[in-house]
C-alpha cells in the first residue's frame, strides 16, 4: 500500500498532491454544508480573487506589463478558485509523470536545490495546460461577470431547492450562461421548488437575497410552518 503512496510524497510531487487535497477538501466542504456560490464565487467565508486588487491598483503602463500574465493565465476572466482546481489537478498531474517516466530513475533522492528545480519545472510545463483548459471557459462567464448583487434586485429567480423559507433556501437566476445559484430567504411564506419569486433585498454581510413570489406564483405558496 505505501509503495502506491510513495510516489505522492516525493519531494517534487508533494507540494502539488498538498495543494490538490486542500482544493478537494474545500470543494466538499461547500456542498457539505449546502451553500450555493453566489455571482462571482462569494461564499458565506468569501474568499476575493487576489489579484482582483492589483487590477485597479496600478496604473494602465504598469499594468499591461505586469499584469499581462494574469491575462494571458484567463485569470482575470474565470473565477479563482475554478481556474485554482484546474491548476491544481494538472499541477499534480504532471508533477507525478514526470516523477514517474524519469525523475525517479535520475534523482531519487533530490537535494533541496534539485527539489525546487523540479517543482519549478512542473509548473512551467503545468501552465501552458491550464491555459488551454481554461480558454473555453472565458464564455461562460462573461455575462455573469457584469453583474453585481444590487443588479439583481427586482430581477426574477426561481426556486431552486425542495423549498424556500425565512430561514433557508436557495433560487436560481438564468444568465446567458451558466444559471446563478443564490441562498434566499422570503418574507414570510414557505415557497415550494419551482416558485417564481422577485429578488427585493440584498444583504451584503449574510450575502443572502430576500425575495417574494411574483404574482403568477401567488397561488402556490405554502404558510404552513
Amino acid at each position: 500500500m505505501f509503495e502506491l503512496i510513495q510516489p505522492l510524497l516525493a519531494s517534487p510531487v508533494l507540494p502539488a498532491t498538498i495543494l490538490l487535497l486542500l482544493v478537494v477538501s474545500w470543494s466538499l466542504f461547500t456542498i457539505a454544508i449546502g451553500y450555493g456560490i453566489d455571482l462571482q464565487g462569494d461564499l458565506p467565508f468569501h474568499i476575493p480573487n487576489p489579484f482582483h486588487g492589483l487590477f485597479h491598483g496600478l496604473d494602465d503602463a504598469v499594468g499591461a506589463v505586469v499584469l499581462a500574465p494574469t491575462k494571458w493565465l484567463n485569470l482575470r476572466s474565470v473565477p479563482f478558485m475554478l481556474w485554482l482546481g484546474v491548476f491544481a489537478i494538472a499541477w499534480w498531474s504532471i508533477s507525478l509523470i514526470w516523477w514517474l517516466s524519469l525523475d525517479d530513475w535520475f534523482t531519487p533522492n533530490p537535494s533541496s536545490v534539485v527539489t525546487l528545480g523540479l517543482i519549478l519545472r512542473n509548473i512551467v510545463c503545468t501552465l501552458p495546460l491550464v491555459k488551454l483548459a481554461t480558454q473555453p471557459m472565458q464564455g461562460w462567464f462573461s455575462n455573469t461577470n457584469q453583474l453585481h448583487s444590487k443588479s439583481l434586485i427586482g430581477q426574477e429567480a426561481e426556486i431552486s431547492s425542495y423549498d424556500a423559507t425565512p430561514d433557508n433556501g436557495q433560487a436560481k437566476y438564468k444568465t446567458g450562461a451558466a444559471p446563478l445559484l443564490l441562498n434566499v430567504r422570503t418574507d414570510g411564506p414557505h415557497l415550494p421548488k419551482g416558485t417564481r419569486v422577485w429578488i427585493t433585498h440584498y444583504d451584503a454581510q449574510k450575502h443572502i437575497y430576500l425575495v417574494s413570489p411574483t404574482t403568477t406564483d401567488s397561488n402556490s405558496t405554502s404558510t404552513h410552518s
